[in-house]
């Protein structure tokens, strides 16, 4: 099912210093490839052909644009608005829409034409992965997942307004935790997300009214932690990356739809031991990362820190999967979903009591602080006046030695009788 697709020179070294990478997608005329290089804080865009020799699939990438901005801050998510027009989510800022430059390669500084900022007040807070999916009323609009706010939001593109974005709305939000992956299928009904601490991906249906209280119809498990997932272009398969182990899963509707519980009807080993262990820096790293597949179905590209890209034999992977897979109740799931949410809740009170608890402590340090500095500064002041009561104590005994004798001194019985009797003699004169 792999394919060894072909590369220029150029394209290759690219690919090299990419380090980790978080997603990939190709572009609305099957001619781009976008990849998105966390750690490095830039875009990898190249030339793609995808085509069939001798009825396999052939791929060649050429090209190679490397795209840096002040706007990319640790971007995680990427998707193309058109060919020209590419949206960055970025855990470490917001999502920010490029306009791309044509028949350029090399190294590209840009400034964005947009950008959604994640400040206070904003409901954007961390985004890591974006969607551009058909609104309700044929517009464009974003999908955004917002990692540490626990939501996906939803923004109005207006293409003819240079893409403004609009401000948006949490669309999803009950029982999500740490959603790291958000797409939807081709015909726009579904939407599913990777919901990364519950380890499983959600599934909601569009036909019906969303907001931050839906719940989700569909629930899919048997995946440690879910990164990047795409629809097939039928809606029938979801491909999901599993960030926590070596496989691609692959989940089967049949003609049900996604409501239900389902386990992969398959999964795929995509990485050897050595690439996987190299990326295994924890149990949530190490597999595969981003994926996606070209407009024909033809090819899926797949990406991760030590497995730069790669793709599969589409077609071949889809005649393997089974159609359908069995389904259970999903009320079960919501239930457990419910438990995490309320752990999740009790987990995030005890760190805010102990927050609360290290701010008195601290206040009591500074108190007991100033109280030892006033002790210390009464001690010093004790001490002074201690010194200068002794000093005048000794200046009274120099003064009193100066005077000679005082009255009820021994000097003063000698002399006394004396000096009587010279102011007698003295007055009868």
């Amino acid at each position: 099912m792999k394919i060894e697709y072909r590369a220029t020179d150029h394209a290759r070294a690219i690919l090299g210093g990419l380090g980790r990478t978080e997603d990939v997608r190709f572009s609305p005329s099957n001619r781009r490839l976008a990849i998105a290089a966390f750690n490095g804080g830039r875009i990898a865009v190249f030339d793609v052909e995808v085509g069939k020799a001798g009825g396999s699939p052939d791929v060649l990438l050429a090209g190679g644009l490397e795209i840096s901005s002040p706007a990319l801050s640790y971007p995680h998510g990427v998707d193309f608005v058109d060919d020209e027009t590419l949206a960055v989510a970025n855990r470490g800022g917001g999502v920010a829409i490029f306009k791309l430059p044509v028949g350029r390669t090399g190294h590209c500084e840009l400034s964005p034409i947009q950008f959604l900022e994640s400040e206070k007040g904003s409901i954007v807070f961390t985004p890591g992965s974006v969607s551009v999916v058909q609104g309700e009323d044929g517009r464009r609009e974003l999908l955004v997942c917002n990692n540490y706010a626990d939501n996906v939001s939803r923004h109005a593109v207006d293409l003819k307004g240079g893409c403004s974005i609009g401000k948006g709305e949490v669309l999803i939000r009950k029982w999500l935790n740490l959603p790291d992956g958000v797409c939807g299928s081709r015909d726009g009904r579904w939407i599913a997300v990777s919901n990364h601490n519950s380890n499983g991906v959600l599934l909601y249906d569009r036909s019906q009214a969303l907001n931050g209280d839906s719940s989700p119809v569909g629930v899919l498990r048997g995946v440690a932690y879910p990164h990047g997932l795409r629809f097939s272009a039928d809606n029938q398969h979801l491909f999901v990356a599993d960030a926590g182990a070596p496989f691609l899963h692959v989940y089967a509707c049949g003609t049900e739809g996604w409501h239900g519980t389902r386990m992969p009807a398959m999964s795929i080993r995509v990485m050897d031991e050595q690439a996987f262990r190299s990326g295994r820096k924890n149990p949530q790293e190490g597999g595969p990362k981003g994926i996606d597949f070209d407009r024909s179905m033809t090819v899926l590209a797949i990406t991760c820190e030590f497995q730069a890209l790669q793709f599969l034999d589409a077609a071949a992977v889809l005649a393997a999967a089974p159609s359908g897979s069995p389904a259970v109740d999903v009320e079960y799931e919501l239930g457990v979903l419910e438990v995490i949410s309320w752990h999740k809740v009790r987990a995030q009170r005890a760190v805010e009591a102990e927050a609360r608890a290290t701010v008195r402590a601290k206040t009591a340090e500074r108190r007991l602080s100033k109280l030892e500095q006033h002790g210390l500064r009464q001690k010093k002041r004790a001490e002074k006046f201690k010194a200068k009561a002794a000093r005048l104590k000794e200046e009274a005994a120099r003064a009193k030695a100066r005077g000679g004798f005082v009255i009820g001194d021994r000097r003063w019985r000698l002399t006394a009788p004396l000096s009587w009797l010279y102011y007698a003699i003295k007055r009868s004169d």
